[in-house]
């Protein structure tokens, strides 16, 4: 399966990196698997111990040949340096997962070896290294052969709030390695807050590295999709052949962008490409392995339930046979995401929808031009996840359901909505029972700025915000430190109902505790939930309590109301029936104005300082 002498020009596909002090601890086995002693010695060097076995069959180490398809490659070559002697094999998964040995060598001195690319090679490719002797392994790489267009060049576009210190830390970060950094053309950070970036004491030794190449936009905060989408037209106006969108507050492998160039370089069809998100609170889980849109409930969900979650460091392509299927997906969270330019000139940048489904709207929009997104394993940074977060219960809830909504009328393949319209009932009443009633504020004036028609998403897209926020903070939805309050929290752990029976009796209760009256509760104390506890099961039967926030001291203080209730419960009603009987002329509408609303010239008019 080896063949030597090959001829012709070959480019790099994959850098073996090693772990540095700016991962997250705990991670080195997503790299690489020791049994014996090693050592690290830099992020391409790595000296082994006698008698120790080193596996490349890691997330960082190994070749994910199942995102490779289509790429029209047939062979790679492992190349590296050995100091010493070491015997090194290559060994693969096939699309089932079983494992292979593909080739079998001792290296010395410059080391390579030729692996031509069958079905037994079709999921993932690694090497592993035994040392019979001292010995160190240094520049590792894998190669393919040229493709014959030219390297892939990225602008990079970063939106920041008010966050100076990940923001400053993640320029500095890019700059970390020359291979990546000549791979760069560009770096825009919108910077939307009131807390400049450049009064940051550290800024000016992050920027040094990159000189002219680093464009600071200071304006107003127009969301994510404003701040991104100013990077992408940004980015039009440079060499670049694509725009890597990228989220501030995150920690990178830097590595992951000189891959997903190449694999860009490699594609037949200018998809999009995107990294996973792995979770800064458990550093060794995927969070996203990509993302797909449920096209009934129109919803996003993982584009794998097997692979939600996963634990990388213990599921490795040697013992996860699902690693080696190929993963569909529809888009690609926008933490960090590769987008051809030629894309971006086609059908310009995002929606004008602040925050919450730009990136899935995006996606599906360049999927109906032929440019599909890929996700790309052993490509990824680490994020905190949404599931720590409140953005069903803050101002973001608006965006949840508006965005939502606009995204479906554009893209959904149903007359009526399909089920949607109906999850959106469920969560309103799911709303009103745990006496959210700012949510259901928020959510019915969301459908209710969509019936306007699609213009409202430019002439209301600055004023919202605010608006949002005066609707929870007169609904008295607003979050209030716990040590505020001038009662007792007192902790409460509800049991959750099991099985069918149980929770529609557990349903019942909550319904009839709706219609009781309020009892009086005592003024020195209140009951206090956990966030993940604070279910329509538990919520429902309480009057008034203390509802902790995802990942902070601070919470809700949610008090039962039955004519608030009945009001925002007919709201809802009455909302969804006017969507449901507009839905087809809204959807026209919507989709026809789709372009004008995402191109250059509406957002140079947002773009606009606003008037003092």
């Amino acid at each position: 399966m080896t063949s030597s002498g090959d001829s012709g020009e070959w480019r790099v596909v994959q850098r073996v990196v090693l772990p540095d002090a700016h991962v997250p601890p705990g991670t080195q086995e997503l790299y690489v698997a020791l049994q014996g002693a090693g050592e690290i010695l830099s992020r391409t060097a790595l000296r082994l111990e006698a008698g120790t076995h080193a596996s490349f069959a890691t997330y960082f180490g190994a070749v994910p040949r199942v995102a490779w398809q289509g790429s029209g490659i047939d062979r790679l070559r492992l190349a590296g340096t050995v100091d010493g002697s070491v015997r090194i094999r290559v060994l693969g998964t096939d699309a089932a997962g079983s494992v292979h040995e593909i080739a079998d060598s001792i290296a010395v001195g410059g080391f390579t070896t030729t692996v031509l690319l069958d079905d037994r090679s079709a999921g993932w490719l690694w090497f592993v290294v035994d040392a019979e002797r001292t010995a160190t392994i240094s520049e590792m790489t894998w190669a393919a052969p040229a493709p014959a267009r030219e390297p892939a060049m990225a602008s990079i576009a970063i939106t920041t709030f008010n966050r100076a210190d990940d923001c400053v830390a993640l320029i500095a970060r890019l700059a970390d390695e020359t291979v990546v950094q000549e791979r760069i053309l560009q770096v825009v950070v919108a910077d939307q807050g009131n807390h400049r970036i450049h009064a940051h004491p550290d800024f000016a030794a992050a920027a040094a590295p990159w000189g002219d190449r680093l464009v600071v936009i200071e304006q107003d905060n127009l969301g994510g999709s404003g701040g991104f989408s100013r990077g992408m037209l940004k980015a039009l106006s440079t060499e670049a052949s694509h725009v890597l969108i990228l989220d501030d507050d995150v920690v990178l492998e830097p590595e992951s962008l000189s891959r997903m160039l190449t694999r860009a370089e490699y594609a037949q069809d200018e998809p999009l490409i995107g990294a996973h998100m792995l979770r800064l609170t458990e550093p060794t889980r995927v969070h996203s392995w990509g993302e797909r849109v449920e096209r009934r409930r129109f919803w996003w969900e993982p584009v794998s339930p097997a692979l939600a979650g996963l634990d990388v460091s213990e599921a490795r392509p040697d013992r996860a046979p699902v690693l080696s299927e190929p993963s569909h997906v529809d888009f690609n969270g926008w933490w960090m995401c590769l987008i051809p330019l030629s894309v971006v000139r086609a059908l310009g940048a995002s929606l004008p929808l602040f925050i919450k489904w730009d990136d899935a709207e995006y996606a599906l929009r360049a999927a109906r031009s032929g440019h599909p997104t890929l996700t790309l394993p052993g490509a990824a940074l680490w994020h905190v996840p949404w599931t720590v977060k409140d953005d069903g219960l803050d101002w973001q809830a608006y965006y949840q359901l508006h965005n939502r909504l606009v995204a479906a009328l554009i893209h959904s393949p149903y007359r009526r909505g399909g089920a949607l319209l109906r999850d959106i009932v469920a969560l309103d009443v799911n709303h009103v029972l745990c006496a959210q009633y700012g949510s259901a504020a928020v959510r019915r004036r969301a459908v209710r700025d969509v019936l306007e028609g699609p213009d409202h998403l430019i002439a209301k897209f600055r004023s919202t915000p605010g608006v949002v926020r005066t609707v929870l903070a007169e609904e008295e939805q607003t979050q209030i430190a716990a040590t505020d309050l001038s009662v007792d929290v007192r902790a409460v752990r509800p049991v959750a109902p099991r099985g069918s029976a149980a929770t529609i009796g557990r349903l019942i209760r909550v319904v009839a505790h709706q219609f009781r009256p309020v009892r009086s509760v005592s003024p020195s104390a209140v009951t206090g939930l956990r966030r993940e506890d604070g279910k329509w099961w538990s919520l429902g039967l309480t009057d008034r309590t203390f509802l902790h926030a995802a990942a902070s001291g601070s919470g809700f203080l949610l008090q039962r109301d039955r004519r608030r209730a009945l009001h925002h419960l007919l709201g809802a009603m009455r909302s969804a029936v006017v969507l449901w009987w507009r839905w087809p002329a809204l959807a026209r509408e919507y989709r026809a104005q789709a372009s004008a609303l995402s191109d250059a010239e509406t957002w140079s008019s947002l773009f606009a300082p606003r008037e003092a």
